[in-house]
């Protein structure tokens, strides 16, 4: 009988589909809006209490805060570069060193009232904008704009994370998370967010998680799919409005 539901229990995980929640865990204040994930925590802001959280991914309990950079209520974006996180307060982008977050250095934000999302890929910054949906690849000494593209059917961009081949985009328009080879605009995959608001990503190594802008929200933690994904047909792809 053990050994039955230990079967079980291993085929229910391999079959799991792309988009489908694995965890779900408290959000440890209203409106968490940035998210990234660091040497096996998660890190998370809020927009009530201006606060970075350092919490466990496995019940959500903090572990650590610190105040976040800027003057303007919304931590929209977070990141990790392998030495230090940076988070997006419009309009400024904010290098900060851990532990405490203690700015290092700011750079302009390339959309001045509604940049959101930060991913590190190689030794730049990608910032998004969800005014105009453009996501932005950024010199982060300067904040100098290399490149830029716009994902196609793109309705609120918000979220963004590099799982060091692909770059995950998030929408609260569509309420759908796309896989992109970055800088095109046609997504290689992409399913349902688990919220209807769905705000930052963040990959872990393994898998995906999601963040929802909401006064008593959730992370999700959610399998991506990739191995063995269905590749996106876009003529199919249905933006709900």
């Amino acid at each position: 009988m053990k050994n039955l539901l230990v079967l079980i229990v291993v085929t229910s995980l391999c079959f799991a589909d792309a988009g489908d929640v694995l965890k779900t865990i408290p959000a440890p204040a209203g409106n968490p809006d940035g998210l990234t994930w660091i040497g096996g925590s998660l890190y998370i802001t809020s927009d009530v209490t201006h606060l970075i959280y350092q919490i466990s991914p496995e019940d959500g309990s903090v572990i650590s805060s610190f105040s976040g950079p800027g003057s303007n209520d919304a931590l929209t974006g977070l990141t990790w570069d392998g030495t230090y996180l940076w988070s997006c307060s419009p309009p400024s982008i904010y290098k900060l060193s851990l532990p405490g977050g203690s700015i290092v250095s700011t750079i302009p934000s390339p959309s001045i009232n509604s940049s959101e999302g930060l991913a590190w890929i190689s030794s730049h910054l990608w910032n998004c904008s969800q005014s105009n949906n453009v996501v932005y690849e950024l010199d982060p000494a300067t904040g100098a704009i290399l490149d830029y593209f716009i994902p196609s059917g793109a309705n609120g961009t918000l979220g963004l994370t590099y799982d060091g081949a692909y770059l995950w985009v998030s929408f609260i328009g569509s309420n759908l998370i796309y896989r992109m080879i970055p800088g095109d605009p046609v997504p290689v995959q992409y399913f349902l967010s688990p919220s209807e608001s769905t705000q930052d990503l963040a990959f872990d190594g393994q898998y995906l998680w999601v963040t929802e802008y909401e006064m008593n929200a959730h992370v999700y933690q959610i399998d991506p799919g990739v191995i063995g994904f269905t590749p996106a047909t876009w003529g199919s792809l249905k933006i709900r409005r």
